[in-house]
């Protein structure tokens, strides 16, 4: 009973783990994913700089170049170096979001492996669940009268058994005396009949 009931106090504890360990998992997720948005937001702002500034120096190239009455590939070069630079900014740019997203894919793949073991590190204090043992037989009631009567029948019968069958010596029962007949005692005449189990005489005597 008390294996039992501290098996259920380990699986409410068990319940417990898992929640609070997907509840951290779930906060490190979006605390990666928030970090992740940022850095886009952010090169998203700084790249409308960029552009901004990339035609901004476009225009005072071109505006000076007008000054000085420079024509042909002179100022086209300088355009071209002019959106160059721009176009390595949003490469760097680039880079370094690209980067961000592995580093926010490894956290949560980090944080999935942690959530896992410390799911199944809990799991092993509950993965075996106790098998109750089988109840003990009731006791038996006995019938103290009846075994009492069995006791003194046994014990009668073994002193029937000890008992000599022939008391008077011998291997054959005593002669039996006449079942019937007639006698005198003193004066008085008298019928007798011999009882069959004892052998006793059983006198009837005649009155005249």
């Amino acid at each position: 009973m008390q294996t039992r009931s501290t098996y259920a106090s380990k699986k409410v504890q068990f319940e417990q783990e898992v929640d609070l360990a997907n509840i951290a998992a779930q906060r490190a997720y979006t605390r990666t994913n928030i970090q992740l948005n940022r850095a886009r937001a952010s090169a998203i702002l700084q790249n409308q700089d960029d552009f901004k500034k990339m035609l901004a120096n476009e225009g005072m190239i071109e505006a000076s170049a007008a000054e000085r009455g420079v024509r042909g590939k002179s100022v086209a070069r300088q355009l071209v170096m002019n959106q160059g630079q721009f176009g390595m900014s949003q490469a760097m740019r680039s880079r370094a979001l690209a980067s961000a997203r592995f580093d926010a894919k490894e956290a949560m793949a980090n944080t999935n492996r942690q959530l896992k073991g410390t799911l199944n590190k809990s799991f092993s204090k509950v993965a075996i669940q106790p098998v109750q043992d089988f109840a003990p037989p009731p006791p038996q009631m006995e019938n103290v009268g009846l075994t009492l009567m069995m006791g003194m029948g046994q014990a009668l019968g073994a002193g029937l058994e000890g008992m000599p069958k022939n008391t008077m010596g011998g291997g054959t029962p005593p002669a039996m005396v006449a079942q019937s007949g007639s006698g005198m005692a003193g004066n008085s005449p008298y019928l007798y009949t011999t009882d069959p189990t004892f052998g006793h005489q059983i006198r009837t005597f005649q009155s005249y």
